[in-house]
């Protein structure tokens, strides 16, 4: 240090600062600054290893700009590491915005608030298209509106990363059995980390856990995994069956989609000849995801005097909500099923 200060009697500078990567105690700052003498404006001007990661702290774009710092930032290597996890969740707080739109609330939401706030824990069920996922991000949205932490997550290992008692903080996984193979083999792996998760949101104050699942993948996972259907987790009494809408309910869930549509006026009127909306309203497969689809693909070939017949043949076959599904089912399944649809339609037992 005597050398730099025989420098600075040379070189005269009207100020001088002096930083370093060593840790320095008050005391070795105000021995360094009575040692460099009036080059200092003040002892602040002498600078340690705490004062500089301090100063990257205030400007993270200094950080961003020289990528070595990285590798010692422990903040920047968890945004590495779990970019994807919260660009996942941004997507899906900005589908929630979208769905805020279109949302009719029904006796259903009341019931899962409940239901989640009583156990920490909500698997929301039902058929294909009735409104799971919908009903799971207003239920999300509520938390988020309270100011909770959101986490959309796939899989249970980005659950377990986000988790803090400290911070009030609500997790999403959509469609949670889907996303894995239902097979023995597969479901022994993941889910003992199921009702290890479920147990640690159930253990904290501070957490809050809602599932979506398909009532028929829910019901394959539950015959096939010990965990699913232990007991001693109880799984099923998080379940929340959704999917039966009121004549009012149903008229609204319409009503919005439209509203929100880029439907020309003629599509509009063309609705209100011949008791179309009556018949679209009630008809026995209305449901939520085919309203959303025929009023908001792309419908630039439907002639809108021919919409309301588009919408209707849309719910004479649905295959839009059943063929994936149906899909899914192992080829057994299938041919079962589809020896149940002709028995049914031939009215005759089929013998095996």
């Amino acid at each position: 240090m005597k050398k730099e200060v025989l420098k600075l009697s040379a070189l005269k500078p009207k100020r001088y600062l002096l930083c370093t990567s060593h840790s320095l105690t008050p005391q070795k700052s105000d021995e360094i600054a009575e040692l460099i003498g009036d080059y200092l404006q003040s002892p602040e001007d002498v600078w340690g290893q705490e004062d500089l990661e301090e100063a990257i702290r205030r400007h993270p774009e200094i950080e961003k700009s020289h990528m070595k710092l990285w590798l010692s930032s422990t903040a920047v290597l968890e945004r590495i590491l779990h970019s994807g996890l919260e660009t996942y969740t941004q997507a899906t707080k900005d589908e929630i915005l979208g769905d805020l739109k279109v949302y009719v609330r029904n006796p259903s939401f009341d019931e899962a608030v409940k239901k989640l706030e009583r156990e920490k824990i909500l698997i929301v069920s039902g058929p294909p298209g009735v409104g799971k996922t919908t009903l799971a991000r207003m239920v999300a949205y509520h938390y988020l509106n309270d100011g909770w932490n959101f986490y959309a997550i796939n899989s249970l290992e980005d659950g377990f990363s986000k988790i803090d008692d400290s911070k009030p903080t609500i997790f999403f996984f959509d469609d949670f059995p889907g996303r894995i193979e239902l097979d023995r083999q597969s479901l022994l792996q993941r889910d003992t980390a199921l009702a290890t998760f479920v147990r640690r949101v159930r253990n904290s104050k501070n957490a809050r856990f809602i599932l979506t699942t398909r009532a028929h993948i829910f019901e394959e996972a539950r015959n096939l995994s010990d965990h699913v259907d232990d007991r001693r987790l109880q799984l099923a009494k998080y379940l929340l069956d959704v999917g039966s809408y009121t004549r009012e309910i149903k008229s609204h869930i319409l009503f919005n989609h439209l509203s929100v549509s880029s439907l020309s006026q003629g599509h509009f009127s063309s609705l209100l000849e011949d008791d179309w909306l009556k018949k679209i309203v009630d008809h026995k497969n209305y449901n939520p995801r085919l309203i959303a689809s025929v009023s908001s693909d792309c419908l630039d070939d439907v002639v809108a005097i021919n919409y309301p017949k588009y919408i209707y043949h849309a719910l004479e076959n649905p295959d839009l909500v059943w063929s994936k599904p149906y899909r899914s089912l192992d080829m057994r399944l299938q041919n079962l099923l589809v020896a149940l649809f002709l028995e049914i339609r031939s009215d005759r037992k089929l013998t095996s």
